[in-house]
């Protein structure tokens, strides 16, 4: 996959055993760009936490995750054709709420951008940089 290739689209039945796949797919991305088995451990999480914050709360059959490999960074794209939310309104958990997925994916990835209305669906934007700290430059 050069820099110039097509993404990769995953349509994800919106159940969590099917996470799985999305995380072996960009385990297998993260290697072919050469990242480091730390850079691939955060990449997993990441798309674990969009994943499942699309199961729990967008009420869809599927939704899609897409993949482009770039030099020297992947760009992954969860999105959902669910209700959507006002990402103005999504405040930081309160104890025991759960509600950690968007902040825990903040702090592994080099940027995150959201995209969201109510009822116009999400899509949310993570890019990893090799050889970044996403941890450190984040945290």
């Amino acid at each position: 996959m050069g820099g110039d290739s097509e993404p990769l689209r995953l349509e994800v039945p919106s159940s969590s055993e099917y996470v799985l796949i999305a995380r072996l797919v960009v385990s297998h991305l993260g290697q072919v760009a050469g990242f480091g088995p730390e850079e691939i451990y955060d990449l997993k999480l990441a798309v674990t936490e969009a994943a499942t914050n699309v199961i729990r709360h967008a009420a869809v059959e599927s939704f899609e995750i897409q993949y482009r490999v770039l030099p020297g960074e992947i760009g992954i794209t969860v999105s959902d054709a669910g209700g959507g939310f006002e990402v103005d309104e999504c405040a930081p958990p309160s104890e025991g709420d759960g509600g950690f997925g968007l902040s825990v994916i903040r702090n592994l990835v080099d940027e995150m951008v959201i995209d969201s209305t109510a009822g116009g669906g999400t899509r949310l934007t993570m890019i990893r940089r090799a050889g970044a700290s996403a941890t450190a430059s984040n945290g």
